[in-house]
């Protein structure tokens, strides 16, 4: 199927801006783009952008979908003194409720979040101790339902005992063996975090991610907890722990990275693992500030996530600039080029995983894109379109209108298609009441 996106102010975040401009799609690519009216493309359907803003679609790189069915969620106590206390007063008690079913479900309400944040790709990381066996496909199935493409695995953890560990393991190498799908869904090896991981874990995961290939997705040094227990533990800080591992490397998801040494940071430098920064849910836990223009300055790749703390990536971006600022008391810290380098970064995953071309409105890259309902209020060009989505985000609250994931509309008009979106969330309420009932 082709279809010509005309009458629309069309840009990337990468040198790409036209004030009026065209977009023809034909299949899963972009084949042409360009200023001007749109050409007659025969048996195309025509999509009237009516001069709004498109872009290709969003990408993020570190998501829990499982948390979607947590919001209002009533807990007998919530008093945390520490990050662990976080994780043990509300997250370790929801994953371990959460049966089949309910992963389905978190599945469907996050990527609908995500599909409505102009999204079209992510990365997750799942828990589900009671539930790991085919807990990967769940999402998947909720992912395909959606129309999103996914990075896809299971947190490995020592913290259910030995048979909890290996069914994780399990159940990572399960969906990389079976799940993989060319373009739409792809596979890392899951780990937790250094601090509930032994070194037997870690050697485990090791084989068996090494046999298949994969890169690792693990939260790196997010709390205290995790230098406090290598030191104690092993004698050497988490970076250089997770080292011994081979975690470190090329094509694993290093997420957050807040309690670094200097030294530490230097390390990963030498290593290749991208960095995944969430300052939403960074300030949230009261963890710390990644040091991310450190990082950027020693040449650490360093993307953008959310951490299941929402979907809607500007509001993030942006929210790592203000971040910055705040930390550094500096507030030109984090300027365009480097936080542009944190979205770049995204789109160079996205490519990787999915093995198409991401991010630029050009021939030949991924027909992901969005029509964000937003008529700009002042002028725009390619220096200042980044300033627009981030500003509208939070002015005018700037919210997609249109996004095909590979050419297809998965959402049209403030609509999503191909799913009944009322009845999914019914559906998901009721699968909350019952997850809530066995906190």
């Amino acid at each position: 199927m082709m279809h010509v996106i005309t009458s629309a102010r069309v840009g990337d975040l990468f040198g790409t801006y036209w004030e009026s401009g065209h977009v023809v799609l034909e299949g899963d690519r972009i084949a042409r783009a360009g200023p001007g009216p749109a050409p007659d493309v025969p048996g195309a359907e025509v999509l009237d952008a009516g001069g709004r803003l498109v872009t290709p679609g969003l990408v993020n790189a570190h998501a829990h979908l499982y948390s979607a069915l947590a919001r209002g969620i009533p807990l007998r106590r919530f008093d945390p003194t520490s990050f662990r206390e976080i994780l043990e007063q509300l997250w370790w008690k929801l994953d371990r409720a959460l049966d089949l079913d309910g992963v389905y479900h978190s599945g469907v309400v996050g990527a609908l979040g995500h599909l409505r944040a102009g999204v079209t790709a992510l990365f997750d990381h799942h828990a589900s101790p009671t539930a790991i066996e085919g807990s990967l496909s769940q999402l998947k199935r909720a992912l395909s339902e959606v129309g999103l493409r996914a990075d896809l695995c299971y947190e490995v953890t020592d913290r259910g005992g030995e048979s909890e560990r290996d069914e994780g393991i399990a159940e990572n190498v399960r969906f990389a063996r079976e799940g993989r799908v060319p373009g739409f869904f792809s596979a890392h090896m899951g780990l937790h975090a250094s601090f509930t991981l032994s070194d037997e874990t870690l050697g485990r995961a090791r084989a068996a991610a090494e046999e298949l290939g994969l890169g690792y997705h693990v939260h790196l040094a997010e709390g205290k907890e995790d230098p406090i227990d290598a030191l104690q533990k092993h004698g050497v800080r988490t970076a250089e722990r997770l080292d011994r591992f081979g975690v470190l490397g090329e094509g694993s998801l290093l997420v957050h990275g807040i309690q670094l040494s200097g030294a530490e940071v230097e390390f990963l430098a030498a290593r290749g693992g991208t960095v995944v920064h969430n300052p939403r849910s960074n300030m949230n836990n009261a963890v710390g500030v990644a040091p991310v223009p450190a990082m950027l300055a020693k040449g650490i790749r360093v993307a953008l996530g959310t951490d299941g703390f929402g979907s809607d990536l500007l509001t993030e971006a942006l929210t790592a600039r203000l971040l910055a600022h705040h930390a550094s008391g500096d507030p030109t810290s984090l300027p365009d080029p480097q936080l542009l380098a944190l979205l770049r970064e995204n789109y160079n995953l996205a490519e990787r995983a999915f093995g198409v071309p991401m991010g630029k409105i050009a021939p030949g890259f991924a027909a992901d894109v969005v029509v964000w309902d937003y008529v700009p209020p002042t002028p725009v060009d390619a220096g200042s379109l980044l300033s627009h989505l981030l500003f509208g985000s939070i002015s005018e609250g700037i919210r997609p209108r249109t996004v095909l994931v590979a050419g297809v509309p998965r959402f049209r008009d403030g609509v999503v298609t191909g799913l009944d979106e009322r009845a999914a969330l019914a559906a998901a309420a009721q699968a909350a009441r019952a997850l809530w009932g066995r906190i």
